[in-house]
């Protein structure tokens, strides 16, 4: 095997991606053909894509990897949660992540990025209002359109049906307690900071990503579902 591609998988490992400022050497193996393709091999064995971005590589887990991906024990430990929070919980908080990835890249290619950042109070506000055009629509009756899964529509209510609470909350029964979890995760997976002024922002990983990610098929995809398109039901 090669040993330069066991090199670059094993800082991989480590912290995910490799910077050319930050380490010439392993680039100079980052760009050794031999090596690369080694590497992108093992990545058809394990689970992992190999993806180039700008001055950095990213190892990122594929969706059949059992190795890399996280479960929910690693989740509630990223959330720091407690016995009080339950899968349901968990669902409302990848459903918030969701709409969060959305509202900053709902562009397209390179300018997938449309802000910069957002308030933790903006964000309550904008997405209790998505949730408030979910729960209008619905998903019976003669009068409404079936635009959202019933599964996206009992997420919607609980939110709705949530206090507002203290903005240092990490309490579930809170909007801001949901918010300040979600952003405990993506501080954990390094996707999103929170500044000393209140700012959320995407990190130099997240915008590195995201194009690869929300690819143009899956960016439209999203994008209907989130803003109600009533083909995007149950995607």
């Amino acid at each position: 095997m090669n040993k330069s591609a066991l090199k670059l998988y094993h800082e991989l490992m480590k912290k995910g991606w490799i910077d050319r400022d930050d380490n010439s050497i392993l680039w100079n193996l980052v760009e050794d053909p031999e090596a690369r393709d080694e590497l992108d091999q093992m990545g058809t064995e394990l689970g992992f894509e190999i993806v180039p971005a700008q001055n950095r590589i990213y190892i990122v887990p594929t969706q059949d990897n059992d190795l890399f991906l996280k479960n929910n024990i690693d989740y509630r430990s990223d959330i720091k949660a407690s016995n009080d929070v339950r899968t349901r919980d968990l669902y409302l908080l990848n459903y918030l992540a969701i709409y969060i990835l959305y509202i900053f890249f709902k562009g397209e290619g390179s300018e997938a990025l449309v802000r910069d950042f957002i308030t933790k109070e903006e964000l309550i506000k904008e997405f209790t209002e998505h949730c408030l055009n979910v729960t209008q629509k619905g998903v019976d009756g003669e009068d409404k359109a079936e635009d959202f899964s019933e599964s996206f529509y009992m997420l919607a209510e609980d939110w709705l049906g949530k206090k507002e609470g203290d903005p240092a909350s990490r309490r579930v029964d809170d909007r801001y307690g949901i918010v300040n979890k979600i952003i405990l995760k993506f501080r954990a997976d390094d996707l999103f900071v929170e500044g000393d002024d209140g700012r959320v922002a995407p990190t130099k990983k997240t915008k590195d990503l995201m194009p690869y990610v929300l690819r143009k098929e899956r960016v439209q995809i999203i994008n209907t579902w989130i803003e109600g398109d009533e083909d995007a039901a149950d995607k």
